[in-house]
C-alpha cells in the first residue's frame, strides 16, 4: 500500500507541475505523447456529451460520473475507466476543487499494439479478480509521465513503455474487450469500421443495409452486434453524433438554421426539439451564451488594439 500511494504521489505532482508549466491549468494537456492527455479541474463541470473512443483512464483524485447507455458509473481516486469501443456518453467531473483538484491520465487505447501483443503471445489469460488498478500499471504510467519533461529519454522509451501499458491492461479484468479490438475479424473491429462510416457521414440517412455489409453481417446481427457493443441503436447513434456536432458550432458562432441543416436535419423544430431533449435547454440558449461570449471576446480585442 505504501508503494502504491507513493506511485499515486509522484503521478499527482507530476500532473500538477506539467500542465502548471504549459499553462493549462484547467481542463486537458495535450502531450508530446500521441495519444496521451493529463486532466485537471479545479472545479466541478458542467454535463458534456461526447463521443467516446477506446482509451485507458487512471482517475488520480477527485471523481467523474459517466452516464452511457448501460447507466451511470462513478470514477474516484484508485478507479482505472477503460473504453473498448467508440460510444456516446455524458460525463461530468463531480469532485473537484481548487485546494483537491480532480487530476486523471487519459490514453488512446492502439489497436497496432494490442494486435502485435496477442500475436506474441496468444493465450493471455485475464483475470476478472485482477485488481481494477494495478501496481504494474499504475508504475507504467508513472514512468511515462515522469519523462515528459526529458525529450531524449522519452522519444527512446515512450514506444516500450505504451506497450507495457497495453500489456498490462490485456492481463486485467477487461483484457478480453481489450484482445478485441486487436482481432481483425472481431465484432468489436466489425462495428467500429460501421461506426467510421456513421462519423464520416453523419448528416446522410442511416443505410442500415450499407453499415451492415460494411461490418459484414446480416442486417438482424449487425442490429444486435452493434447495441450490445454501442449501448445504442445505429439511428440513435447518428442522432448523438449530430447534436454532439452541432453543439460544437453553435459554441462557435453559427446561426441555428445553418447548423440544423449541416448536421441533417430537414426540420429546425424537429432539430430544436432533439437538441433540448439531450442538452436540457433549447439551442437558443446556447447561441445566446454563445454570441455573448464572442461579443464579450470582440470588445476586448477592440481595448487590446487601442491600448496598443
Amino acid at each position: 500500500m505504501a508503494r502504491i500511494a507513493a506511485m499515486s504521489h509522484d503521478l499527482k505532482q507530476a500532473i500538477l507541475r506539467y500542465t502548471g508549466e504549459h499553462k493549462r491549468a484547467e481542463g486537458v494537456t495535450v502531450t508530446p505523447v500521441h495519444g496521451l492527455y493529463l486532466v485537471r479541474h479545479t472545479a466541478p463541470s458542467e454535463l458534456e456529451h461526447t463521443l467516446a473512443h477506446p482509451l485507458v483512464c487512471l482517475v488520480l483524485q477527485g471523481c467523474k460520473r459517466v452516464t452511457t447507455g448501460r447507466g451511470v458509473s462513478s470514477y474516484a481516486a484508485g478507479s482505472t475507466m477503460i473504453v473498448t469501443s467508440s460510444r456516446p456518453e455524458a460525463t461530468r467531473i463531480s469532485k473537484a476543487s481548487p485546494a483537491v483538484p480532480y487530476l486523471a491520465i487519459a490514453l488512446d487505447l492502439d489497436p497496432t499494439v494490442v494486435t502485435d501483443l496477442i500475436t506474441r503471445a496468444p493465450e493471455f489469460h485475464s483475470s476478472r479478480a485482477a485488481p481494477e488498478t494495478s501496481e504494474e500499471l499504475r508504475d507504467a504510467f508513472r514512468r511515462l509521465v515522469l519523462l515528459l519533461d526529458r525529450p531524449q529519454p522519452l522519444a527512446m522509451l515512450k514506444d516500450g513503455l505504451i506497450r507495457e501499458i497495453h500489456y498490462w491492461l490485456l492481463l486485467g479484468r477487461q483484457g478480453a474487450a481489450i484482445r478485441n479490438l486487436g482481432l481483425s475479424d472481431s465484432h468489436a473491429q466489425r462495428i467500429a469500421r460501421a461506426v467510421a462510416m456513421l462519423r464520416a457521414d453523419h448528416a446522410r440517412p442511416v443505410q442500415v443495409e450499407r453499415l451492415a455489409a460494411a461490418a459484414g453481417m446480416s442486417r438482424s446481427a449487425f442490429h444486435q452486434h452493434f447495441r450490445a457493443i454501442t449501448s445504442l441503436s445505429p439511428l440513435q447513434f447518428q442522432k448523438h453524433l449530430r447534436l454532439i456536432e452541432a453543439r460544437r458550432l453553435i459554441l462557435e458562432g453559427k446561426t441555428l438554421s445553418q447548423v440544423a441543416f449541416k448536421v441533417g436535419y430537414v426540420s429546425p423544430s424537429q432539430f430544436s426539439r432533439e437538441y433540448t431533449r439531450m442538452y436540457g435547454q433549447p439551442p437558443s440558449v446556447d447561441k445566446k451564451a454563445a454570441s455573448d461570449q464572442w461579443r464579450k471576446h470582440d470588445a476586448g480585442e477592440a481595448v487590446a488594439a487601442r491600448l496598443g
